[in-house]
């Protein structure tokens, strides 16, 4: 056994030697900082001397803070809520892009909704803080639809608005990017089944709910589970459209995680607190893959 593995060794030590580089980058960009970040969520940092240990202090002092608490129900619900959004959304538009038949339409059509992905956050946020302005286009719209009594909203200033506008918008400039990845999956599909389909006289919205969507299920499932990775990361987002008014409805862990730990300095208890984040990203990632059976899709 160990006389075949030195042979393939040596066989493929061509592609070992290539894939060096790549092992040194991951060991030093990404796996040192985290494990230096978790050793360092068992101390106490202080700014001028050395460090403490203080055992699991960080963590439960963490754990009973009010102020993480609010903010791991925010990172839930607005991570959550945007990537609902964005996965419907998304669907819609690559069914809708599959039913046009028009090639230049649908290219406008599909350039038009990718673009606010490749925008950054400091231009998506800065543009949705224009509209919702009091002299942005939502209140010309309403003051046209109320008359002359109506009084401006100031949208990002009312908590009640805060998280439905964090969500909208975060969907919003995501919602291309997932169409894009569902279309990739429905051009895909063999044309034969449509024709069969439409032989046996099934209407269009048939050929939708029984061919299109169950055959995409698999690319469904692979972008499930890699955006709810991504629910408790979200940062550029709350970081550029957060103020001071809705702060405590939409501040995430990311946010406080950098308020506590670079503006603070508190690296001890911002450290365990991204500890956290990971463990809790692993878990829910692990959940969702159980209940969708992703594990399935390569069996």
């Amino acid at each position: 056994m160990k006389g075949q593995l030195k042979r393939k060794i040596i066989r493929y030590k061509g592609i070992y030697i290539l894939l060096i580089p790549v092992l040194v980058y991951f060991l030093v960009f990404s796996y040192y900082p985290l494990v230096l970040g978790i050793f360092k969520s068992f101390q106490k940092v202080k700014l001028l001397g050395g460090s403490q240990f203080v055992g699991f202090s960080n963590y439960k002092e963490i754990l009973l803070d009010a102020q993480y608490q609010q903010a791991f129900w925010n990172s839930l619900i607005v991570g959550g809520g945007t990537f609902i959004l964005q996965f419907f959304w998304g669907i819609l538009i690559a069914v809708l892009l599959n039913e046009t038949r028009n090639k230049v339409s649908r290219s406008l059509f599909q350039t038009v909704t990718y673009i606010p992905n490749l925008l950054s956050w400091s231009v998506v946020g800065g543009l949705w803080i224009t509209i919702l302005s009091p002299n942005g286009m939502v209140n010309g719209i309403l003051k046209l639809l109320n008359n002359s009594n109506f009084s401006p909203i100031v949208f990002m200033s009312e908590e009640v608005y805060a998280r439905t506008i964090m969500i909208f918008t975060g969907a919003w400039k995501g919602a291309g990017y997932f169409a894009a990845l569902f279309m990739a999956a429905i051009v895909g599909i063999d044309t034969s089944l449509y024709e069969s389909a439409r032989i046996d006289g099934a209407s269009r919205i048939k050929q939708i709910r029984y061919i299109t969507l169950p055959v995409i299920t698999p690319t469904m499932k692979v972008v499930t589970v890699l955006s709810v990775m991504g629910i408790l990361r979200n940062f550029d987002q709350i970081f550029i459209m957060s103020n001071a008014a809705i702060s405590d409805k939409i501040k995430n862990l990311l946010v406080l995680i950098y308020e506590q730990g670079i503006i603070q300095f508190n690296v001890g208890t911002a450290t365990a607190a991204a500890t956290i984040v990971l463990l809790a990203t692993f878990i829910i990632s692990t959940v969702v893959k159980k209940i969708l059976k992703y594990d399935e899709i390569y069996s």
